[in-house]
């Protein structure tokens, strides 16, 4: 589970340090990841939409730090993105 916890606080801080806006589906995985609640860490992350209009990544994150450029953050953004779905799937067991 701590796997998954990584993946869910690292993605989180990219979105809030990139001023974008954390889905609470996200929020409340990461607290039910935080409470051992894995069955409900499970149930939050299948009612947060990962990409596409209205998704996590339907945003573009700006540069905040030198050396980043919005390419860059876009494709830091779908790997966090990817990676958190993958750890999520993994603990679900699918």
């Amino acid at each position: 589970m701590q796997h998954a916890r990584n993946a869910t606080e690292a993605l989180i801080k990219f979105i809030v340090d990139h001023n974008g806006s954390v889905d609470s589906d996200l929020r409340a995985c990461l607290y039910e990841l935080n409470a051992g609640n894995k069955l409900a860490a499970v149930e939050a992350a299948k009612r947060v939409k990962p990409h596409g209009m209205g998704g996590i990544t339907d945003w573009w994150p700006q540069p905040i730090h030198e050396g980043e450029s919005s390419k860059y953050n876009e494709l830091i953004l779908l790997a966090l993105v990817n990676y958190w779905c993958a750890a999520m799937q993994s603990l679900s067991g699918s």
